[in-house]
């Protein structure tokens, strides 16, 4: 495979983990064959891998072709060009991307200079996630005023980028109609509503401002356009990996067959959606017993089965029931009751990252013990779950690859660079080498692509959306 990249800097752990073992002067510790028999069915086979990226193309096309045609939406986002670097200006930004509202002031200084940024973040109440519209516009809003005033910018006329990281269907650069919920949000008298015009409807009642929402769009659209600023025109596809996973990618405007009317530009920013690939079935035979069970137990059951395997929402989770089967079989913590770990959530991925990066993994396994008030725990029970999170991570990470392998192979593309971000990338010490790895095995040979840390964000990118609007008269 022609690409970029180096050799992965850290080493998979061999399934029997006697590498692991040696490493930490603990030879006569091994892991059971009955717990690796349980963690292999994680393991996804180079053949089946191929199978499914060639699956997610197919869908692609699909999507493109006609709306309600694949699992995947590809949903067209009306961005017609990526920024230059040239742009400048101050523009505000409201970014709705999970849990945290951020809200953003962004000035751009143009060619060679680098953005300065303010922000100010927001944790939206649970009762605000699954309430009604007014609820949550009424949120955004209120924060937003705090912010404006807090820099007295309440009668400035800026631009805003909105970014709302939840399946729209686009009508406009300023018009998004929501098509369903994902990231544990539930606000059902929101569903095929234009959430811009809802936004704008807030901004008209409860505050008075002379800002002005120039664009809205996907958080990957966002990050695209922050990666592209960065890393030049080669950039041309964006993938988040955070609490769900989702991606964006410049597209040619001939090729988006699905589209009511004529569009005047010759390329255009498309949002995948490639989360909701495995609702018609697509990937049964890789769903493990957990996977079925958290899905029963999801707001949205069949749906976004791209984000139950490998978001940072659901892998501790994932890890959580896995670790709950192997005490109930009495393969963990010697068979003793741990009735914390029976709980649902009580494994959060953090658990994943901190065990993962830890320098000393026995010490984090047993700090994370404790606070599970497990009665009893060995250096034994240590690999056990250390190998769990490895396990679980490399799914994510393989299917991911095998996503963006599709796209590579749609674009047709000789040279790529792939912008990818989220809490995964950031904070998992393994999952960039990982993604890298596996995407050796399914990306075409004759591309050379090269994937990227997308660490501005998706609020930046947003920014320099509202910019190019600007300057495109949209």
């Amino acid at each position: 495979s022609v690409c970029s990249i180096k050799p992965p800097s850290y080493q998979l752990l061999p399934y029997d983990l006697s590498f692991w073992f040696r490493a930490t002067n603990d030879t006569s510790a091994m892991i059971p064959d009955d717990v690796l028999e349980i963690l292999d069915s994680f393991i996804i086979g180079d053949d089946k891998l191929s199978e499914i990226s060639q699956k997610v193309e197919e869908e692609m096309i699909a999507g493109l072709e006609k709306k309600g045609g694949s699992s995947i939406a590809m949903l067209p986002s009306f961005v017609p060009e990526l920024p230059d670097g040239s742009e400048s200006g101050q523009y505000a930004v409201i970014d709705l991307s999970g849990k945290n509202l951020r809200i953003m002031l962004l000035t751009l200084k143009g060619t060679g200079c680098e953005p300065d940024t303010i922000s100010n973040n927001y944790i939206l109440p649970s009762t605000v996630m699954k309430g009604t519209g007014d609820q949550l516009f009424t949120f955004i809003v209120n924060c937003l005023h705090k912010f404006l005033k807090q820099f007295d910018l309440l009668e400035a006329n800026l631009s805003i980028g909105f970014v709302f990281s939840y399946p729209c269907e686009q009508l406009s650069i300023r018009s998004a109609r929501l098509l369903w919920w994902t990231k544990g949000f539930d606000i059902k008298d929101c569903l095929q509503k234009d959430v811009c015009k809802l936004l704008e409807d807030a901004l008209e009642l409860n505050m008075s401002t002379r800002a002005q929402i120039k664009a809205v769009m996907n958080d990957t659209v966002g990050q695209l356009a922050a990666a592209a600023h960065r890393y030049g025109p080669e950039c041309t596809i964006g993938v988040v990996i955070g609490y769900g996973c989702n991606s964006s990618y410049l597209e040619k405007t001939e090729r988006i067959k699905k589209l009511d009317s004529p569009y005047p530009h010759p390329e255009m920013v498309v949002v995948t959606e490639w989360e909701e690939f495995g609702a018609n079935g697509e990937l049964e035979d890789i769903l493990t017993p957990f996977d079925r069970e958290i899905d029963a137990a999801s707001v949205h059951q069949g749906k976004q089965m791209v984000d139950k395997l490998t978001g940072a929402l659901y892998l501790g989770e994932v890890c959580r029931r896995v670790l709950a089967q192997l005490v109930l079989d009495r393969l963990l913590f010697d068979g003793q009751e741990c009735e914390k770990l029976d709980e649902p959530d009580n494994f959060p991925t953090k658990y994943i990252l901190e065990i993962l990066s830890a320098a000393d993994t026995n010490k984090a396994c047993r700090r994370i013990c404790d606070e599970l008030e497990v009665p009893t725990h060995s250096s034994l029970d240590y690999a056990i779950i250390r190998e769990v999170c490895h396990r679980i991570s490399l799914r994510s990470a393989s299917i991911v690859a095998a996503a963006i392998g599709a796209l590579l192979r749609h674009l047709g593309s000789s040279r790529v660079k792939i912008g990818v971000g989220g809490a995964l990338v950031q904070f998992h010490p393994t999952y960039m080498g990982m993604l890298k790895e596996k995407l050796t095995l399914v990306a075409p040979l004759n591309c050379h692509w090269e994937v990227v840390p997308a660490d501005e964000g998706s609020a930046r990118g947003a920014a320099l959306i509202a910019a190019v609007a600007e300057k495109l008269n949209l």
